[in-house]
């Protein structure tokens, strides 16, 4: 009934979702295994490295021999995870679940509804009704770089070929602003690195959908714990790989001398490799397919039946929000929706489809996470007078009052975004946006608030105080009622 292309995270969601409705599904993956963790769960397991032996301003200079266990135990944690989801979906199905059949080998269409599985030993032929690519990203080379000199062989890195360095370099040059690029800052400053950012913007992940308040906080944070951060400079007159090796900034001709180079400016596609056009689908721009927004569906002559999902979709862009996991795992669901969605409502009812207000969190020291709208996207399109944002330090619940040394830092804070206006939309939450110590711990419950419309006054009704660091999205919303009411939009709800 279904294929698969790509068994990574975003593919194994729809691999089981379609076999908890009863589907046959095929999963060609290159590995031969499913892995339903995080993409990035490399850079997780040594930010985690970074936090239990090292230090975030770079004080402590962490042994390899150590990151190679964790990456090891948390490779097997990982396989596990998987396993266990199968095995909770077959329990919960009950008869009519069979569990998705992997072929190991790289997927392509030959036809609409025919593909080719190679093995490397033969190619094995599947048909399909329904077939999903999600076969994810590799990172972008920017080609006036040495990549393929023996010099630069353990000096020059991407995006992924970074989980192999196989040690703590002196002096690591990063190269791109970002989520990865802020990321392995992060975690290789932890590690006992001397790190130096570079880029092209003038902050940091920028164009991923971000609140400025959040990207200004991240900056301030590298320059506090010793990453020296250099916006607008991200392009290189002459770079010199190896053991003492250096890059030369174009901007400033500023030498910096480096172990280690770190070009990590986006991601591409992989979509070239599946041959989409076989089935009737439009070509790829820069490695992603051209879907439809609401259903993920391919564009194309007689295409309503194939969908690409996750970070092989759009243009390749250097960076963008489909990079997340979570943007990629709802997209999964939207098109398993849109796929069988009789059998899908019968289950779980209704779903709603609101991709640009799902959670993302950014796993960098300390946590960054948001959903919904910024600050400047309300203004845009509410005006001046239309919105309103507040923003509370963790500093200023209890629990920040008793722990003021530890956990937190003096710069964290939640940040919300609400509509002003007449009638039923007034206080109505549009963003949440944290910054600070188990942020991505807020954000499952702050998208609930977002994609049900819910407004400031119905937490202050519903919500009580509490001794927690989530105390903080109360402490927003009462303040938010307290501008709103203040503006003298609309009749003044009692507050409990």
């Amino acid at each position: 009934d279904v294929l698969v292309m790509g068994g990574g995270p975003v593919g194994a969601e729809v691999a089981l979702s379609c076999a908890m409705l009863g589907r046959r599904v095929a999963v060609a993956e290159p590995r031969g295994l499913m892995l339903a963790a995080p993409t990035g769960w490399v850079s997780k397991a040594l930010r985690q490295l970074g936090r239990d032996h090292g230090a975030p301003d770079g004080s402590r200079r962490v042994d390899w021999a150590i990151a190679e266990e964790y990456l090891a135990k948390t490779a097997g944690r990982a396989l596990k995870l998987t396993a266990n989801r199968f095995r909770d979906a077959e329990l919960i199905s009950g008869e009519g679940f069979e569990a998705p059949q992997v072929i190991k080998g790289s997927a392509r269409f030959v036809g609409p509804h025919s593909a080719l599985v190679d093995g490397g030993e033969g190619e094995t032929q599947v048909s399909f009704a329904h077939a999903f690519i999600a076969v994810g990203s590799k990172s972008f080379r920017l080609p006036a770089l040495p990549w393929n000199e023996p010099e630069s062989a353990g000096w020059l890195y991407d995006g992924d070929t970074i989980q192999g360095i196989g040690r703590v370099p002196r002096n690591l040059v990063v190269q791109g602003g970002g989520t990865i690029a802020t990321e392995y800052a992060f975690i290789f400053r932890a590690l006992g690195a001397e790190v130096t950012l570079v880029m092209r913007e003038d902050a940091v992940m920028a164009g991923c959908g971000m609140d400025s308040s959040i990207q200004s906080a991240v900056m301030d944070r590298m320059r506090r714990v010793g990453i020296e951060v250099k916006p607008d400079s991200g392009i290189f007159s002459e770079v010199n790989p190896g053991p003492e090796g250096s890059v030369v900034l174009a901007s400033s001709g500023e030498v910096i001398a480096c172990d280690a180079l770190l070009s990590a400016t986006g991601r591409i596609g992989l979509v070239d490799s599946v041959d989409i056009t076989a089935a009737g689908c439009d070509p790829p721009t820069r490695g992603g397919a051209a879907v439809d927004g609401a259903t993920m569906s391919c564009i194309g002559e007689g295409t309503g039946h194939i969908y690409a999902v996750g970070d092989c979709t759009g243009d390749g862009s250097f960076v963008t929000p489909q990079g997340q996991l979570s943007t990629g795992l709802a997209e999964a669901i939207i098109a398993t929706h849109d796929a069988f969605p009789d059998e899908l409502e019968a289950r779980v009812g209704q779903l709603a489809t609101y991709v640009s207000e799902c959670p993302v969190a950014v796993w960098i020291e300390p946590t960054v996470s948001y959903v919904g709208a910024t600050a400047e996207s309300a203004l845009a399109e509410y005006g001046k007078e239309g919105y309103g944002e507040v923003k509370v330090f963790f500093l200023e619940t209890i629990k920040g009052c008793v722990e003021r040394a530890k956990p937190f830092g003096r710069d964290e804070f939640l940040k919300l975004v609400y509509q002003v206006a007449e009638g039923s939309e007034n206080g109505r939450i549009l963003g949440v946006h944290v910054f600070g110590s188990g942020a991505s711990e807020f954000i499952h419950n702050a998208a609930t608030l977002v994609n049900s419309r819910a407004t400031v006054w119905e937490v202050c009704r519903t919500v009580p105080p509490a001794v927690t660091v989530q105390d903080v999205m109360k402490m927003c919303c009462v303040r938010a009622a307290i501008d709103i009411t203040a503006r003298g939009k609309g009749p003044r709800p009692a507050i409990s």
